[in-house]
């Protein structure tokens, strides 16, 4: 009975210090652009990338509280709350692929006869992410009366995210990416998952089945989608959408 209690806190506690991570990686990456803007930077701030970074920074707020309420046995209030997270999921999932489309907007305004140049990559990464996130959300939102494959795929989810922050953090990121480009990133931001997976199949003894296939489906998407925005086919449509 002691070790069946024990290993449900360490459980409880294991997905809200994943939070507290997660947001963490988050406000390294975003700190001189958002979080302490006002310490490095004077300039404002486009009323989009502050809406935007104001919804991500509330659902990894939520997906802390979320978790700590279950830690409290306060499922209901847990419930009431999911609501919110319902409609901040596909919040953000739209905002960041309208932010990614205005910024390759202005690329391509400011460089109309240099098309070749279209960092269609970074595009096809966001709009793919984006879309990823919104899809594990529906998916664990649908598991709701499952827990072990909704607290799971959540995690997934909100891994999805991390990436452009992964990618910001100053040193880090830029010297990641000097050294290997975006194939470097996409493995440094598959090991938060990756990680997760491995604590979870060992402290439980099993892969659990949301791991399993979301998990896989999660790994495999970053580089499918940096392959997808390498193809001359992605480049077509992405030069086309950004030119009406």
């Amino acid at each position: 009975m002691m070790a069946t209690r024990t290993a449900a806190t360490g459980n409880r506690w294991f997905y809200t210090w994943f939070a507290v991570c997660a947001f963490l990686i988050v406000f390294a990456g975003f700190a001189h652009t958002y979080y302490l803007r006002f310490v490095f930077e004077t300039k404002g701030l486009a009323l989009l990338l502050r809406v935007h970074g104001l919804l991500f920074t509330a659902w990894f707020v939520l997906l802390f509280v979320q978790a700590r309420l279950i830690a409290r046995h306060r499922v209901d209030l847990h419930r009431k709350l999911g609501l919110v997270g319902a409609l901040l999921a596909p919040s953000c999932a739209f905002v960041a692929i309208g932010v990614s489309f205005n910024a390759g907007r202005r690329f391509v305004l400011a460089h109309p006869t240099s098309l070749a140049d279209l960092p269609a990559q970074p595009l096809a990464m966001d709009f793919g992410t984006s879309l990823t996130f919104l899809a594990l959300v529906a998916i664990a939102l649908y598991l709701r009366r499952r827990p072990e494959y909704h607290k799971r795929i959540l995690i997934l989810a909100s891994c999805s995210l991390l990436l452009p922050a992964i990618g910001r953090i100053p040193l880090f990121g830029t010297v990641l990416f000097d050294a290997v480009g975006f194939w470097g990133l996409v493995a440094i931001t598959e090991v938060p998952p990756v990680a997760c997976i491995i604590y979870d199949t060992i402290k439980h003894r099993r892969l659990h089945p949301a791991f399993g296939w979301a998990g896989a489906v999660l790994v495999a998407s970053f580089p499918a989608f940096l392959l997808i925005g390498a193809s001359d086919l992605w480049r077509q449509f992405a030069t086309w959408l950004l030119s009406r």
